[in-house]
This record gives C-alpha cells, sequence and structure tokens, in this order.
C-alpha cells in the first residue's frame, strides 16, 4: 500500500513544497542586515583618530610609592614589609632667585653746608664727585670728577659725601665694591 500522497509535499521533499524556498527569502534580509552592520563597525574602527591618546590614568597616592625589594630571609621566605612611620620625603622647593646686579645707591645724604664766603659772593654751581663706596656701603674716597669753579663750593661739596651711607652695588648675588657718581648742587635762594 502506498502512502497518501500530499499536494504540499514536493516529489524529493519531506515537508511543503514552498518552505525551503520561503525560509531562504526570509533569511535574505537579515544577512544583508549583518554585512551592513559589519561594513559599518569596520569604518568606523579604521576612521577612528589613532592619534589620540587615551585618557591619563590616575594614580592613587600610596600607589606611587616605591617599595624597596627586601632580601629574602634564611629559610627562603620574605619577610612581611614594615610599616614605616615617616612620611615620604618632600621635593626640594625651588631656589630663591637671587637679588640682580644693581649700582651702589645713597641711603642717608648729609646735606653740604654753604661756605660763608661762597654765600656772601654769592657763588654758585654744581659738582661732581666720584665716589669709591665699599661692600659696606661707606664712601672709601671722595674725589672732585668736575668742579663747580669754586674752591670753597667743592670742599663743602666732598665733606658732606663723605659722610653719605650708600647701599652697596650687587653683583652675581654679593655686595661689592663700585664707583659711583654723585652731583651735588649749590644755589643762592
Amino acid at each position: 500500500m502506498s502512502a497518501p500522497s500530499d499536494p504540499e509535499l514536493g516529489p524529493d521533499d519531506d515537508g511543503p513544497a514552498g518552505d525551503t524556498e520561503a525560509g531562504r527569502r526570509s533569511a535574505r534580509p537579515l544577512v544583508w542586515l549583518l554585512v551592513a552592520i559589519a561594513l559599518l563597525a569596520m569604518l568606523w574602527y579604521v576612521s577612528r583618530d589613532r592619534d589620540q591618546e587615551p585618557p591619563p590614568v590616575e594614580v592613587p597616592p600610596a600607589a606611587e610609592a616605591v617599595e624597596a625589594v627586601e632580601p629574602e630571609a634564611a629559610d627562603g621566605e620574605t619577610p612581611p614589609p614594615e610599616a614605616s612611620s615617616e612620611p615620604p620625603p618632600r621635593p626640594d622647593p625651588p631656589p630663591e632667585p637671587r637679588p640682580a646686579d644693581r649700582p651702589a645707591e645713597p641711603l642717608s645724604r648729609v646735606q653740604p653746608e654753604y661756605p660763608v664766603e661762597a654765600l656772601r659772593t654769592r657763588q654758585e654751581g654744581t659738582v661732581l664727585l666720584r665716589v669709591e663706596v665699599d661692600a659696606q656701603g661707606r664712601a672709601a674716597a671722595v674725589e672732585v670728577e668736575r668742579s663747580s669753579r669754586s674752591r670753597e663750593l667743592d670742599r663743602a661739596a666732598r665733606d658732606a659725601v663723605s659722610q653719605w651711607t650708600f647701599q652697596p652695588a650687587i653683583q652675581d648675588g654679593v655686595p661689592v665694591a663700585s664707583t659711583v657718581t654723585v652731583p651735588v648742587d649749590f644755589q643762592v635762594e
């Protein structure tokens, strides 16, 4: 006896004739969708910025400490690390900037007395003095560089400036001896 023939079964199929072709048709869009997703992922991977550096990873302060390697104990075991009560050393502070080089400058000035004879004859003028200032700021030597054409005015200016105190010149951060030129004016009021 032969099996009843099913109109939906094909000659070589055990199932309905249209199921295999319909199954292939429904899988095609799914395959194309997967291929499109794979292509988009590849395009994204290739087009991303390869020069971009990864964000810096912050290391917690405890992990920054470098542990010293302890020698092994006699029995082959490493001893447990000892807890240190000392904080890690701080970096040295930056060096203080050294003072800039500068010439000597007057700190305290003694006003010259107008000589009586020069005042009576109404002599006026400017005396230009060359002053050698030592490293302590004292006037070591005072010489007339340009005269006022009056011996009395020159002498009064030299006597007054020899009593001045100066802020000494600084060179390489150290006070040094130097020479400065100082004008002293004499005018009758």
